[in-house]
């Protein structure tokens, strides 16, 4: 009695071992990289990075030739994990995956939503998974990517990643939130925008770049700054990373963090000031009385100045502190407006999440959706308020007199 006792219970407990899969068994995709085919025709190129299990080992080398790419044509995303067995042994999956990567081709064609519902509907898909656009083909820019301090694809996004949450360079854009914002009655979803390409186009401001414009020399040829913009599940425009950020401040709950910055010097205009945000504040009101909303918004932001190279004492005179004030007041101000202006006339959407302020001036879902915010927005009246507060001048209590420094 006591063996038959024995074996059923060792039969239980077996039975959950049935299915198991040894880790180097398993072949864990970390980046998605997705093209229209070049000469035409259905299905998609998709690119597949994935974990070098080599590559955590002492020996490895940072910037080696540990990323590696497989490329395969499928007529679907997911089919492409099963079909990739024709070649390579391991059991694939998407679980540990990173990043997805899609072309501005694919991005501004109508199959773009496509490829987005498919993912998200795959349960191995993680909605934490971070958004690029990349002006080139997605295969292009993942074999173009060689970073000189990682030897994984995962630590690259994972590292880049927490510097994105600090500089606001660009959109924190997850599989989540580019479904939610495409979903959304405000109607303009923001994708990371990237590229491998050089296109050198130099300007005044140190964040006025689209990909590919800045000046850069050595390490990986990937530059990663501003937006991509959709409507209605394609891509119709783009943000430069001064707009990101200035979008940052323009919506409530978005702060952010470590964004330094530089400006016209207001009474020495050969010079730039460099300043650090260390604090934003944003109150939105909407007013939706009229047919066309009227939006107010009031941005309180604390500054702290870490550079005067045109050596003027700003510190000791406060009438040259209220001239810096204003000049930075009207500089965030005019940046805002710019923005604004532009997902009215060229975007045609909202992107700062107003309409969260506007439905709560309405009784019920039905009659927040016969003011239709969306195609209201276009023609709102946007006011915008900039409040600056220069925190402290760093530390030294006042610069020195060039003929100081020539002595």
């Amino acid at each position: 009695m006591k063996l038959r006792v024995a074996l059923c219970l060792s039969i239980l407990l077996l039975a959950g071992c049935a299915d198991k899969i040894e880790v180097e068994e398993e072949g864990f995709v970390l980046v998605i990289g997705v093209d229209l085919p070049e000469e035409g025709g259905t299905g998609y190129d998709i690119t597949f990075q994935m974990a070098d299990p080599q590559a955590g080992n002492p020996g490895s080398q940072p910037g080696s030739a540990e990323f590696k790419s497989l490329m395969i044509r499928v007529p679907d995303l997911i089919a492409a994990r099963d079909m990739l067995n024709i070649s390579e042994t391991r059991n694939i999956n998407f679980y540990h995956t990173k990043a997805l990567i899609i072309s501005e081709e694919l991005a501004r064609s109508d199959k773009f939503l496509e490829v987005l519902s498919t993912i998200a509907r795959d349960t191995q898909s993680r909605r934490d998974m971070n958004l690029l656009v990349s002006k080139e083909r997605a295969n292009k820019f993942l074999n173009h990517n060689h970073p000189a301090f990682e030897a994984s694809p995962h630590k690259f996004y994972d590292f880049v990643t927490r510097r994105w949450e600090n500089n606001s360079l660009v959109p924190r854009a997850t599989l989540h939130t580019i479904i939610h914002d495409t979903e959304a009655d405000a109607g303009l979803a923001l994708a990371i925008y990237a590229t491998t390409e050089e296109n050198v186009n130099l300007k005044t401001n140190e964040d006025n770049y689209l990909p590919g414009e800045m000046l850069k020399e050595g390490g990986t040829p990937v530059q990663i700054i501003g937006a991509a913009a959709f409507r209605d599940g394609k891509m119709v425009g783009s943000l430069t990373g001064e707009a990101v950020r200035a979008r940052a401040m323009l919506t409530e709950h978005l702060q952010p963090k470590e964004v330094t910055f530089t400006f016209p010097d207001p009474l020495n205009e050969e010079f730039r000031v460099t300043g650090k945000l260390t604090n934003t504040k944003t109150k939105v009101k909407v007013d939706v009385s009229n047919p066309t909303p009227d939006i107010t918004v009031d941005v309180w932001l604390s500054v702290k100045i870490l550079g005067i190279p045109s050596m003027i004492n700003y510190v000791e005179d406060s009438q040259k502190q209220e001239v810096l004030d204003d000049s930075l007041e009207k500089r965030f101000k005019e940046r805002a407006d710019e923005l604004v202006e532009k997902t009215q006339t060229e975007l045609k959407a909202e992107a700062f999440n107003w309409s969260l302020a506007a439905r709560k001036k309405f009784f019920t879902v039905k009659e927040y959706q016969e003011y239709d915010w969306m195609h209201s927005y276009p023609d709102a009246k946007v006011k915008i308020k900039v409040h600056t507060n220069i925190e402290s001048f760093g530390k030294i209590l006042r610069p020195r007199s060039k003929e100081a420094i020539i002595d």
